[in-house]
């Protein structure tokens, strides 16, 4: 069961770095107005993005550790299902993004499957 714990950080990680980029594309401007080079130099330059790809690498990393103690048809879908939650209620709270009822029933419902294929592979 501590093996499956180990997912929650990688998630979070994950996590932090999707909704950094997402919030730090949409405040440095539009590609169309600077063209894509320099816009991409912005990105490469921004200290907040570069925390997010270091965030994404380490998770990278701890994941490697995951894998070699769990099976993968388990720990990968653990993995997403707790990251796709972990990003919508981050996106929720911290990009103002819509919540609605049907994707907090599919969160309930990815939650459910995580339930019951951690308890089948127990």
């Amino acid at each position: 069961m501590k093996t499956y714990l180990w997912i929650l950080p990688i998630a979070t990680l994950v996590t932090y770095s999707q909704l950094v980029v997402k919030w730090r594309a949409s405040t440095l401007g539009d590609v169309a107005s600077h063209g894509f080079g320099q816009h991409l130099l912005k990105f490469l330059t921004d200290p907040v993005i570069l925390s997010a790809y270091a965030a994404a690498l380490f998770a990278s990393f701890a994941w490697l550790y995951v894998v070699t103690k769990l099976p993968l048809v388990v720990a990968f879908p653990v993995y997403i299902g707790v990251t796709f939650a972990m990003v919508l209620l981050g996106g929720w709270f911290f990009l103002a993004e819509t919540l609605s009822a049907t994707k907090v029933v599919a969160v309930l419902l990815i939650f459910s499957g995580i339930i019951l294929g951690v308890s089948a592979d127990a």
